[in-house]
């Protein structure tokens, strides 16, 4: 029922939307566009952690920076090894010792403490061999190989001693500990665990995490060990692996010092503390019903207006049966208050009404309620149930001395069947609360016949969030429809302001009226995922026809971290390290509307939280010697604007308040089809894709030192050949493409045309400019205007496509219309225009440049933007005129 609602919505009102990203796609004008605001982000990365050195022979007083390879803490290992002695003052001594396979990192490794949600404070660190570098900061262990080369396969070990490895909730003190391997094809974890008497209890437990990849969660189990002479070896789960598991425990730690507590008097000092009587009913319907009693000292200055945080859990989407997912909406519904006032405009939060004062000085609340949402199918796992224990808000100061449960069930609950876990969070608005940062503490429940009931007697800091997880196998349940339209009715009227589950509500009063539509809007949503899944899996069959290697999910990665980089060199202002991943047309964009930016326009755009949010394959083609595969990519940001001059501390501040915004866009990438795929054996990892030899970045270059491959070529690995905007892809795709003889790409000559276009931008742009001399004809050149002349700005080219191309005249000829958009004057509305460009080709092109640039000969440097004859770099001639396709004219077609 939430997706029906989501497809109506939209179909009423829609927004169109031109987001932020590198490359200011957000202000491009297509001609189908009315208005168009520019909105910008920023990301900006920050290193401000203190090392302390370890006690090896050596230690490490420099690091690498944000803007070269570091450290890695995934890498292959054998033989790992992790013995643990747990001390009665609550510390402990680590002994970790592991095999690494040859070539994991050419800097060094990482290895984080096995505390959650706390750092370590590590002391009396060893690690060997003594020819590594060490050192520690927060509890992460950083170890640095002696010179810049990939490591041998060598024995490394690590001992520690960490000073307190428990966590504190309140006066109680919780062991939570998470251990993972170094990688997912590292060898499982040999684990040893030794305890001094008075410390673990016996209610110890081993969790092994798993990935359920039906209910697409983590779930954890239980390891069953034999506790030895406080002891526990691995010979106890010989036939498990230990991938991923934790140590849980509510230890008693006789030698622990304990502080006196000192308590701050105020002139409004009262007791800050209350307790709670609590029982919830499973309903068999899947709804649970709660009925609480709070009881809070008289004198609290607090008590008249208490108020709770109603749950946000979500309705379980993955392992949930059809028809519950149909009818329910995103997150839980409460409904059915009694002694509690709701407000107008939302339900995040109710008042609690009146008390009545009772003995011993006390003021005792009762209020009830219900809620649907709680209770979800896990597939054929059985049922879940999320009992939340009802808490006050955090601003009520008021913390929570102990409470009693009491649970009652409608269908026998079979202790043999059931798994109950108490889960502490302190995430205060989060719908979902068990990750693996959460706590789960130990319980010993008292089973009854109609349920069970549990005592917690240790104060709850008000910032955490205790919830009761039960699971029964062999059960499941569906949801009722009136009860649902019931209970979505009942809360918008508690909060009619709010709108709460309006939409649910509408759509359940008209479901039966648009019960066709509906079930042709669901048919052809189903037919549309599965034609996109036949689609990329039809790409991926042709692509491994002639790449048996090839990879979707590796190429998907390595697309992923190549847009990072490029936004995070974009935030920088220096693209200089994306030029071996782009083509000379893309980079060209980037490199010229930053220097617009800045010299033209006198800002700077920042960005910030980038994240990739999909990535999907939606067409391919391959023309001549070259394969392009186009990607819908969608992302997520902040991002914004400011005038250069403008403070770092300024800029973060205005980037944190914000909000994220989102934009999609074609990218597509290009290599030749005669490649195949050498898996870890590209630029990401620091290896030329042609040879495989270390990738050497003396200075900026394009060409491999050892066999001369041009790495943005598109000869050896995946090239960013081309950006569309979405409105101009959509226009495309029902266009039929030139046809080209033998031994022409389309996708080669569109993306020269657009290289030049972007310099020719440049030379409109800029004063003194002689970007494009070197790319143009004399005669044209000398025909122009001069530079600086026509200065443009925010430029940003939609598309562009090859609209002619004469291969018999001499020279040869191309024509290609590129739709772009740009501004007179600063701040103006960007329009949209349609230029052709005209370009002739002397001689024969280098085959072997792809879609790179013509670059020093001898040592791939970029040619200098500037009437030079020589080489920045290494001192050698370069040519007047590049061996390419050259600028001869360019008309404007319409505004």
């Amino acid at each position: 029922m939430r997706k029906l609602i989501t497809i109506l919505s939209l179909s009423v009102f829609w927004i169109p939307s031109f987001d932020a990203r590198p490359g200011m796609g957000n202000s491009y004008r297509s001609s189908s566009s009315s208005s168009s605001r520019p909105t910008y982000s920023s990301y900006k990365s920050s290193y401000n952690s203190s090392f302390s050195s370890s006690k090896s022979n050596h230690s490490s007083t420099s690091y690498p920076t944000s803007s070269g390879p570091e450290p890695t803490s995934y890498f292959e290992s054998t033989n790992h090894k992790i013995s643990i002695h747990f001390h009665a003052d609550g510390s402990a001594d680590v002994n970790e010792s592991f095999r690494i396979k040859k070539d994991q990192s050419k800097i060094g490794i990482k290895r984080p403490s096995f505390l959650i949600k706390k750092d370590a404070d590590i002391t009396n660190l060893e690690v060997f061999p003594q020819s590594v570098y060490s050192s520690h900061n927060a509890g992460m262990i950083t170890i640095f190989w002696a010179n810049n080369e990939q490591n041998p396969e060598m024995d490394i070990s690590i001992q520690y001693r960490i000073k307190e490895t428990t966590i504190s909730l309140g006066k109680l003190s919780l062991v939570n500990w998470k251990f993972a391997k170094t990688n997912l094809s590292s060898q499982p974890i040999q684990f040893d665990l030794k305890w001094d008497p008075n410390s673990f209890s016996k209610n110890l437990k081993i969790q092994n995490e798993v990935f359920n990849e039906s209910l697409l969660e983590y779930e954890r189990f239980e390891i069953p060990v034999r506790l030895e002479e406080f002891h526990i070896q691995n010979d106890s789960w010989k036939n498990l692996e230990l991938n991923t598991f934790y140590v849980i425990d509510i230890p008693q730690l006789s030698e622990r010092k304990s502080e006196p507590q000192k308590e701050i008097q105020t002139p409004n000092s009262q007791k800050t503390d209350y307790t709670l009587e609590e029982t919830v009913t499973l309903n068999e319907n899947g709804s649970h019903h709660y009925q609480s009693r709070i009881l809070i000292p008289k004198d609290n200055l607090n008590q008249n207006s208490l108020q709770l945080q109603l749950g946000l859990h979500r309705f379980r989407e993955y392992g949930e049966s059809f028809w519950n997912h149909f009818w329910t909406p995103a997150f839980q519904i409460s409904y059915g208050f009694k002694g509690i006032s709701t407000y107008f405009w939302h339900l995040f939060s109710v008042s609690i009404s009146e008390g009545i004062t009772i003995a011993n000085n006390l003021t005792q609340y009762d209020f009830s309620f219900s809620t649907l949402g709680e209770t979800s199918n896990r597939q054929n796992n059985g049922l879940e149930h999320w009992i939340r224990i009802t808490n006050l808000e955090n601003r009520e100061n008021l913390e929570l001395k102990s409470f009693h449960l009491r649970l009652l069930s409608e269908t026998k609950l079979d202790r043999n069947t059931s798994q109950i876990e108490m889960i502490v969070s302190d995430c205060e608005y989060c719908s979902d609360v068990f990750d693996q940062s959460s706590w789960i503490v130990p319980i010993e429940p008292k089973w009854e016949s109609d349920g069970f009931s549990f005592d917690w007697n240790h104060p709850i800091p008000n910032q955490y969030k205790v919830y009761i997880r039960l699971q029964e196998t062999n059960k499941q349940f569906y949801y009722n429809p009136i009860l649902i339209f019931y209970a979505v009715l009942n809360a918008f009227l508690h909060s009619p302001g709010s709108g709460n589950h309006m939409g649910h509500l509408v759509l359940l009063g008209i479901f039966f009226l648009g019960f066709i539509t509906f079930g042709f809007l669901y048919l052809n949503r189903r037919k549309s995922q599965r034609e996109k899944k036949q689609n990329e899996k039809f790409h991926l069959l042709q692509i491994q026809k002639i790449d048996p290697y090839f990879d979707m999910e590796l190429f998907k990665k390595k697309v992923i971290l190549i847009t990072e980089k490029t936004v995070f060199a974009w935030d920088k202002g220096d693209l200089e390290s994306l030029r071996n991943f782009l083509s000379a047309s893309v980079f060209q964009r980037f490199s010229i509307q930053l220097q617009l930016m800045n010299m033209i326009d006198g800002e700077i755009n920042r960005m910030k939280g980038f994240s990739v949010v999909s990535l999907g394959i939606i067409g391919m083609s391959m023309e001549s010697e070259y394969l392009t595969l186009h990607l819908k990519i969608k992302c997520k940001t902040k991002d914004k604007t400011f005038p250069k001059q403008t403070s770092e501390l300024e800029i973060q501040n205005q980037l944190n308040n914000e909000t994220y915004s989102f934009y999609e866009e074609i990218h597509s990438y290009t290599r030749k089809i005669t490649t195949q795929t050498k898996p870890n054996i590209d630029l990401i990892h620091n290896l030329c894709p042609s040879c495989g030899a270390t990738a050497k970045f003396s200075h900026a270059t394009n060409k491999c030192e050892y066999c001369g491959g041009i790495y943005n070529s598109g000869e050896a690995d995946w090239v960013l050949t081309e950006i569309t905007q979405l409105v101009e892809w959509d226009e495309l795709k029902s266009k039929n493409g030139m046809e080209l003889q033998n031994g022409f790409a389309k996708q080669l000559l569109e993306d020269r045309a657009s290289a030049v276009f972007w310099k020719y931008i440049h030379y409109q742009s800029f004063p003194n400019s002689e970007f494009l001399k070197r790319d143009s004809l004399d005669e044209s050149y000398k025909q122009l205007a001069g530079p600086g002349k026509s200065p443009i700005h925010s430029p940003v080219i939609g598309s562009c496509h090859l609209v002619h191309l004469d291969l018999n005249s001499k020279p040869q000829k191309m024509t290609c219309e590129i739709r772009w958009s740009g501004s007179r004057k600063k701040g103006l509305i960007p329009e949209h225009r349609r230029s052709k460009l005209h370009l002739v080709l002397l001689t024969e092109r280098t085959k072997t440049l792809g879609f790179s640039e013509e670059s020093c000969h001898h040592c791939g440097a970029p040619l200098p933007e500037i009437d030079s004859s020589v080489c920045s770099y290494c001192k050698e001639t370069i040519p007047e005129k590049v061996n390419d396709w050259l600028f001869d004219s360019t008309e404007l077609i319409s505004l």
